[in-house]
């Protein structure tokens, strides 16, 4: 399941407000860099918390933990209320393995924001990598609830992921479908679900996503791994063999290239 974990950049989409006072975002050698801002109106301020937290997230992402925080920190200097710095920091405590301070993070966000569907959201995402299915699944489905919440498909597809790591396949099978019922164009869900489908030798389900996934998808490693797998599957051996050749021509460091050329499928 890692594969999609990653597309994902965990799917923090944090909604940016407006705001910030004393600091500004802006790009010198293609990165995004901290500079003075004398401009002190209310929104400016909310806009510079925002922008740490962005920085935070990026950091994040590059292990660089430490500097995250001190983002997040400065971010709620700035603006002491700021949701995003507040999710920011569920998700830090998430990444570095304080699951206390994690737990805790979340549970003030739930009630402080309970109506806010992105906080259920990514805390079911945490109970899912703690393996507490039963709750996260209730969690996913809170956000639904949520009058106004619009991210049902990015939802019901972690619930999705969390089934298929639980190794419960007709569940993640169900998530997905009711995923695509919303947005049937999605490329990463379309391959999720040929891999369920895969998963349960249901290989002309498989096909047919790939199909609808040509039309709005490129080609990566995962989608010829898939492509190959599905041609072996129904018995075309000399098109799954022209698939590994794309597959480790293409994308030869990849981890599904490894698996082919190691039979590991």
């Amino acid at each position: 399941m890692n594969k999609f974990i990653g597309l994902s950049c965990m799917l923090l989409s944090f909604s940016l407000l407006t705001g910030c006072v004393t600091e500004k975002i802006v790009f010198e050698n293609g990165r995004e860099v901290v500079k003075p801002d004398n401009d002190s109106a209310p929104e400016r301020v909310k806009l510079a918390a925002d922008n740490r937290v962005k920085i935070a997230i990026r950091l994040l992402d590059e292990g660089q933990a430490t500097m995250a925080k001190q983002n997040l920190q400065k971010a709620l200097e700035y603006d002491p209320d700021n949701f995003n710095a507040k999710l920011g920091f569920a998700w830090y405590y998430q990444q570095v393995g304080e699951i206390e301070n994690a737990y805790n993070a979340y549970n003030k966000l739930v009630s402080s924001y309970g109506n806010n569907g992105d906080v259920y959201h990514h805390y079911g995402i945490f109970l899912c990598s703690q393996r507490k299915y039963n709750e996260a699944y209730q969690t996913f489905e809170r956000a639904l609830t949520i009058k106004d919440y619009t991210r049902m498909a990015e939802t019901l597809f972690e619930a999705g992921r969390c089934a298929y790591s639980q190794g419960d396949d007709r569940k993640a099978i169900s998530y997905a479908d009711r995923a695509l019922a919303y947005n049937s164009t999605t490329p990463i869900l379309l391959l999720f679900r040929a891999e369920l489908a895969l998963g349960v030798d249901d290989v002309n389900a498989a096909r047919n996503m790939m199909a609808r996934f040509d039309r709005f998808g490129e080609d990566n490693s995962l989608s010829l791994f898939i492509k190959l797998r599905i041609e072996e599957g129904s018995g075309n051996i000399t098109e799954a063999r022209r698939y590994g050749d794309l597959l480790i021509t293409r994308y030869p460091n990849s981890v599904e290239a490894r698996k082919y050329q190691n039979n590991d499928y």
